[in-house]
């Protein structure tokens, strides 16, 4: 019985180690965040474990909603060593027209055989350039010619009476 419970007392506290060496990986995303629609935009991944033990086998992958394309250049890591970090380029292609700017939240999960870890970061996808800029000055150009062509009608009734 007592083999028993410092086995358990044993296989926790191994747990413990672990979770806290994994717990000191951080990822960042390089600035700023933005996605013009229909295009592809390129930013870095950085992942540095700040902890003092290798981890091995990390594989990641990436979770989003939107209608986009997301590839890594590495989607696995062998040995990331203490102090290290490592740099991941990450493309995103966007194939939608947006008229709006909106905001995205694209996870990058990261695993290896023991824990696995999910980092949530926010992306803005950005409008078509100068859209409301040329719808306003179509709706202009509109406008003029009807009021040219109601003038011009309105001209010849007044000639026409006299």
């Amino acid at each position: 019985m007592k083999r028993y419970i410092l086995a358990i007392i044993l296989s926790l506290f191994c747990t413990y180690i672990f979770s806290i060496e994994f717990e000191n990986i951080r990822v960042h995303v390089s600035h700023p965040r933005d996605i013009q629609s229909n295009s592809v935009e390129t930013f870095t991944l950085s992942i540095n474990n700040r902890g003092d033990a290798a981890l091995y086998n990390l594989e990641l992958s990436v979770i989003y909603n939107d209608d986009l394309i997301i590839i890594l250049s590495q989607p696995k890591i062998d040995t990331l060593g203490p102090r290290e970090t490592a740099r991941i380029t990450m493309e995103i292609s966007n194939n939608n027209s947006h008229f709006f700017d909106r905001n995205t939240l694209v996870i990058v999960n990261i695993a290896n055989e023991e824990y696995e870890s999910n980092f949530h970061f926010g992306f803005t996808i950005r409008a078509i350039e100068n859209f409301w800029g040329l719808v306003i000055l179509a709706l202009a150009a509109i406008m003029i010619f009807l009021f040219i062509i109601v003038y011009i009608k309105a001209s010849k009734g007044e000639k026409n009476a006299g």
